[in-house]
């Protein structure tokens, strides 16, 4: 236990008060006596208290401050005066708006009063506090995809409701967990949608498709700003649903393709039909001649191929407008086993198989000629994906709600990058394709209110349709 000597702190004190640093102090200080008389002050005091120094001298510090008799600062000075441990605290001006700093401490039996104003810090605090709620006000209620990231362990700190909903969770059941753990991004992206390291600084950007709980892809197109969150550094994440918006825009660009395929299709629709005709005409001639009637089976199909022919322009015509369908009860599987024959035939020459597996027996309002396009497109694009010695199945099959037909092929599959332009006008992938029997595929079975999909991965390629019963 160490003693001190109470002349000696006298000694200290009386050494303070008399040395010049004492008006040097940047603080503004003010000694008190026992009974609160102010014993001794420097200038920045004088200047605070707004009274001079010979007027305070020897006053006590509650006739020139009765303000602050029972406030924080009455009762701290006692607590001092009592215990003689040192304490540092904050506090308002009893008659202004101004915020002090101050620290108390025994110095002998005097009571030293160290203060300064810290009303613009106080104030920089209560713009930086309002600023963070409205932050977190637009935080929590923006439409926005927002997120707050940790850079240390790529968890979330704070999601959004927007954020939480677009993936199909709860905000409880993101925070914690990375982004890996809350969706799947797609495999292949374009090099500038992923995270950039710049200057040290983790940055993001770009058009993103993601895979939702729902098992949803959907795109967003998402901005990054790197932040500090209690010292910590984290990235600030923010995302908009681009859906609809990409959705529309592939829309209007094949309603683009459309109208440029209506303006070529009346050019020459004429010169297609005329030679088709023709050849039409002579078959029609040496079908009746003796020489050739063991063959008229042969006649018959080759005339009926050149009649589809000429369905197939017409659809071509037809192709960027609604035209009525004529609808009869059919069932489906009569119209696949009446293109069987042309299937095999072509999966014969190109030396691959042909599987065929009917379930369905339930007749739906279906027109004939257009399905068999549909079912002959499909087959031909499996055939052309599907190597030598593969296979292409078809199924049908019914749920009492549709009927079905299923076409699996066993090529390489779609690259996930094309597959979103499936269907679209004169987009192709093959070397001497038009890009239009798919697309023509899709305005037939729109007329039929059917839904086609499709899943496609290395292992293949499948097509579904489901023609509505009713």
């Amino acid at each position: 236990m160490t003693i001190v000597n109470s002349g000696t702190v006298e000694q200290d004190l009386d050494g303070l008060l008399l040395s010049h640093l004492f008006d040097s102090i940047p603080d503004a200080c003010v000694v008190l006596d026992e009974r609160y008389f102010i014993v001794k002050m420097n200038s920045k005091a004088e200047q605070i208290f707004l009274y001079p120094r010979e007027y305070m001298m020897s006053k006590v510090i509650w006739e020139i401050t009765p303000q602050y008799i029972n406030t924080k600062l009455f009762h701290a000075m006692a607590k001092v005066r009592n215990d003689g441990k040192e304490m540092k605290f904050e506090f308002c001006g009893g008659t202004s708006n101004r915020w002090f700093g101050a620290t108390l401490c025994m110095m002998g039996n005097c009571l030293v009063l160290f203060f300064n104003d810290i009303t613009h810090i106080k104030h920089t605090q209560n713009e930086l506090l309002r600023a963070e709620e409205r932050f977190s006000a637009v935080f929590r209620n923006s439409h926005a995809l927002m997120s707050i990231i940790s850079l240390e362990n790529k968890q979330h700190i704070s999601v959004n409701n927007s954020y939480a909903n677009f993936f199909g969770y709860t905000s409880n059941e993101i925070i914690g967990k990375t982004k890996e753990d809350v969706f799947l991004t797609a495999d292949s992206m374009p090099a500038e949608t992923q995270i950039q390291h710049q200057s040290g600084k983790n940055t993001l950007s770009g058009v993103i498709t993601v895979k939702t709980r729902s098992n949803e892809y959907k795109s967003i197109i998402v901005s990054s700003e790197p932040i500090n969150i209690n010292g910590k550094p984290c990235q600030l994440e923010i995302g908009i649903d681009m859906t609809d918006k990409l959705r529309y825009q592939k829309e209007l660009i094949k309603l683009e393709h459309l109208n440029i395929l209506g303006q070529m299709s009346a050019s020459i629709a004429h010169e297609i039909r005329n030679p088709l005709q023709t050849v039409k005409g002579f078959l029609q001639f040496l079908q009746s001649k003796e020489g050739v009637l063991p063959y008229q089976d042969y006649f018959k199909l080759m005339i009926d191929e050149l009649n589809r022919a000429n369905q197939i322009i017409t659809e071509f015509l037809s192709l960027s407008r609604t035209k009525p369908t004529d609808l009869q009860l059919c069932d489906i599987n009569d119209i696949l086993k009446s293109v069987l024959p042309l299937i095999q035939a072509q999966a014969i020459e190109e030396d691959k198989l042909i599987e065929v597996e009917l379930k369905s027996g339930t007749k739906t309002m279906l027109d004939v000629d257009e399905i068999k396009q549909v079912i002959l497109n499909l087959v031909k694009n499996g055939l052309e994906a599907t190597l030598p010695k593969g296979r292409v199945k078809l199924i049908t099959e019914d749920d009492h709600r549709s009927v079905k037909l299923i076409v699996c092929d066993h090529g390489k599959g779609i690259p996930i990058e094309l597959q979103e332009n499936i269907g679209m006008p004169f987009f192709t992938t093959k070397k001497d394709g038009t890009g239009l029997g798919l697309s023509m595929s899709l305005s037939i079975l729109e007329r039929h209110k059917a839904n086609l999909r499709f899943v496609s991965n290395e292992e293949g390629t499948t097509f579904y349709i489901d023609f509505p019963i009713n």
